[in-house]
């Protein structure tokens, strides 16, 4: 793959790109292209992009581990946790965005450990466009409420939470939850259509935390893609919720708890995110898992590319 990927970074004018393939029990990886197309730093195995939305499996499978617990029930409303929430919304409704809230809800609530906390006080005085469970619509804000919800019912930060529940017992060294822990790493930066670099990395940290703000390697992304795949208790997460959803142009036909699903028993999510767009895609029959990260907004013709030459549905 890596002449090839060489070969499909430049044929799609993207800077930089990593790919890493999961199959037979072994994760391979290959990297090309540069970080920046100002500094000119070159892509390594342990630099980190932004995965954007991918961010929300990470979050759907921390839910998860609660309900395995018993500390949390999909179907009870979640003001039982977070009083003067909408009473009707459940943690259901929010992993299939079938809650009614708006998108994306901009409020500047800084970046300390209580940025969630203020996020969600103020989501709750907005109305929302339609009633839970009656339609579909993606909605970064509801998973910051899922990422509250982990915070409540762990006694700590998310990420704190996210460092214990799954970086840390998953030995992953590459994971970043904001731009601080980023620039600890070989970070990739965004390019937009012209090709240049962006001069953002990311929206502010209080706005999506929990539903689009990590950054990480793709082999470490692998790394938490075997966990679904190993782990019994987390297939339920894949299972059809809702089937009346839009393609949103890359090929999905269902929702799960968290995951899109494509067709062939393939799922998985994608990320967008200033400039940088990532891409995971698993089979779980097959054992095969597939993730792209990229540091331009053309990445998806190389996702689509690599997709289908490994037999996933793109």
């Amino acid at each position: 793959m890596g002449s090839r990927l060489e070969e499909l970074i430049t044929e799609h004018g993207v800077p930089g790109a990593q790919v890493a393939v999961l199959a037979n029990g072994e994760v391979r990886d290959e990297v090309a292209g540069v970080l920046s197309a100002h500094t000119r730093v070159e892509v390594t195995h342990d630099s980190v992009f932004k995965v954007g939305s991918i961010t929300k499996i990470w979050t759907a499978t921390l839910v998860q581990q609660l309900v395995d617990e018993g500390l949390l029930d999909l179907d009870r409303p979640v003001c039982h946790h977070l009083p003067g929430f909408t009473a009707s919304i459940a943690s259901r409704h929010l992993l299939t965005h079938t809650s009614g809230i708006d998108a994306n809800h901009f409020f500047e609530t800084g970046r300390n450990g209580d940025a969630i906390e203020r996020f969600v006080v103020a989501l709750q005085a907005q109305e929302h466009g339609n009633p839970p469970g009656v339609a579909f619509s993606y909605s970064n804000s509801g998973f910051v409420v899922l990422g509250r919800l982990v915070e409540v019912l762990r006694g700590k930060p998310f990420h704190d939470v996210v460092r214990d529940h799954l970086v840390t017992p998953l030995g992953l060294r590459t994971v970043a939850t904001d731009a601080d822990e980023a620039i600890l790493h070989r970070v990739a930066v965004g390019h937009d259509e012209s090709g240049l670099p962006v001069r953002r990395w990311a929206v502010a940290y209080g706005t999506a935390p929990s539903g689009s703000h990590f950054a990480m390697s793709a082999r470490e992304l692998l790394a938490f893609a075997r966990l679904h795949l190993d782990d019994p208790k987390l297939a339920g997460l894949r299972t059809l919720q809702v089937e009346d959803v839009p393609d949103l142009g890359i090929g999905v036909v269902g929702w799960g708890l968290g995951w899109m699903l494509h067709r062939n028993g393939v799922v998985g999510h994608t990320g967008v995110s200033k400039g940088q767009k990532a891409f995971l895609r698993i089979a779980p029959a097959e054992g095969l898992a597939v993730a792209v990260l990229t540091n331009s907004v053309h990445g998806e013709a190389v996702a689509q590319k690599i997709f289908t030459e490994a037999g996933l549905t793109p």
